[in-house]
């Protein structure tokens, strides 16, 4: 208990500090969440945009202020800092702890480039002026068996495993939840030696109100990934329900399903999004000796690959020639599209003559049209030229429109809601307009 005491002493005493590697969502709320209890952090990124707006006390990342439900005072917004010079976090010696936030994924699968980078970087630091043994504690998902697999050798020829404290501690945050978050919610970490562990639960416990401690990084790397599959699994068999029984509403059905005390709810809808889900289910394949084993979670991936394209052939199937998306990413009140469902549904789509413009609040023009080649609409009045009305998510701003005005005199076949946007069909609809609810019965007729 004396060794990692010093940790804590010199962090609370503003004499030490943290550095965060990755300054998005979960480098950054990293950074809140410990200059909230009065802890400064340097992070790195290469976006300079990003780094001058940290550096002015300011959140650029959308959202992510409502989601943290705090505000950080003047003092706590000093002790955040950020840069893109890789100099100045290296050769900073007042450094005893490493936080690793950066992605792990590119175009849905396991990209560890920038993560090896990282490692081989923090390797060449110099000792900190308290001469403690630092630490390295990573926040990113990882694939299980990662760190054996890929990364013990540079672990090893870096001197990571002999000079440092290295720790698994992936998050586990719900952005669109500001009640579920790195302070309230269960942490679970694993150390590659076992003396690491109190000193890494001090620091983690300065933020976050409970962690586990795991028997090792191997498991804390598979904690992630099985729990994201589980989900993942989950809403695809509400997907397949609905396929094996079309003729019956399971919006319905799961929602009653769903009050049994130990059930969760999930709805049939578009594939699964974002850095965690659709990932999971392939990480747990991937990461295993046994593969062929995981006929259920390979079931998951090719349905959750199929999903997109079922419904927009039901889609084609009415005739529809022009069709609005409203919703660009793949979870609401978040301005991530990473392999949101939109993308992959609206490439289906052009692919078969259908015209297809998109409206998100969230991103720019420009924006839209580099993720998508999608048409994009910067505001909404009218829905005379559209045919279709796919409400895929519900950002608060949707909520500021005048459906009732905007679908007079329109032409609309159909309008599909993934999101339970109208809890009701609402009752300005013509009866020439089919409003289906992801789920509902025949929603793919």
């Amino acid at each position: 208990m004396i060794v990692n005491s010093k940790y804590l002493k010199f962090l609370r005493n503003k004499k030490a500090k943290i550095a965060v590697w990755g300054c998005g969502y979960i480098g950054y709320s990293t950074m809140s969440f410990y200059a909230k209890n009065n802890i400064r952090s340097l992070g790195y990124d290469i976006d300079k945009k990003k780094i001058d707006t940290i550096n002015k006390g300011k959140i650029s990342i959308y959202g992510l202020k409502n989601w943290l439900g705090f505000s950080l005072n003047k003092k706590q917004k000093k002790i955040i800092n950020a840069t893109d010079n890789l100099e100045e976090i290296l050769n900073d010696d007042e450094i005893i702890c490493h936080f690793i936030c950066i992605p792990t994924e590119k175009k849905g699968k396991p990209y560890l480039k920038y993560f090896k980078e990282v490692i081989k970087l923090i390797s060449r630091r110099k000792n900190n002026k308290f001469n403690l043994k630092e630490c390295i504690i990573v926040e990113s998902t990882l694939m299980p068996n990662t760190v054996d697999k890929t990364f013990k050798s540079d672990l090893k020829k870096n001197k990571i495993i002999k000079n440092f404290h290295f720790a698994v501690a992936p998050r586990r945050d719900w952005f669109e939840d500001p009640t579920k978050t790195l302070e309230t919610l269960d942490r679970v970490f694993g150390c590659y030696h076992k003396d690491s562990n109190k000193i890494i639960r001090d620091i983690l416990l300065i933020v976050s109100n409970k962690v586990h401690v795991a028997s090792s990084y191997m498991v804390a790397e598979l904690v992630k990934s099985i729990e994201n599959c589980y989900r993942h699994v989950e809403i695809n068999l509400a997907n397949e329900l609905s396929l094996a029984f079309p003729d019956k509403n399971m919006r319905e059905v799961l929602n009653l399903v769903g009050t049994k005390w130990n059930m969760n709810t999930y709805y049939p809808g578009f594939g699964t999004g974002g850095y965690c889900i659709p990932l999971s289910s392939k990480y747990v394949i991937g990461g295993s000796k046994f593969p062929k084993k995981l006929n259920i979670v390979k079931a998951a991936v090719k349905l959750d690959s199929q999903i997109n394209r079922i419904i927009g052939k039901s889609i084609i199937k009415k005739n529809i020639k022009k069709i609005l998306i409203m919703g660009l990413s793949y979870k609401s009140n978040l301005k991530v599209h990473i392999l949101s469902p939109t993308i992959d549904f609206v490439n289906y789509l052009k692919k078969n003559s259908v015209s297809v413009s998109i409206f998100d609040p969230l991103f720019s023009s420009k924006e839209i049209k580099q993720i998508t080649k999608a048409k994009s609409l910067k505001n909404i009045k009218s829905l005379k030229s559209f045919d279709a009305l796919v409400i895929m998510i519900k950002h608060d701003q949707f909520y500021n429109m005048n459906f009732k005005k905007m679908i007079k005199n329109s032409k609309l076949k159909l309008i599909l809601d993934n999101a339970d946007f109208f809890k009701i069909k609402p009752n300005y609809l013509s009866k020439s307009v089919e409003y289906k609810k992801t789920g509902q019965s025949n929603w793919l007729s």
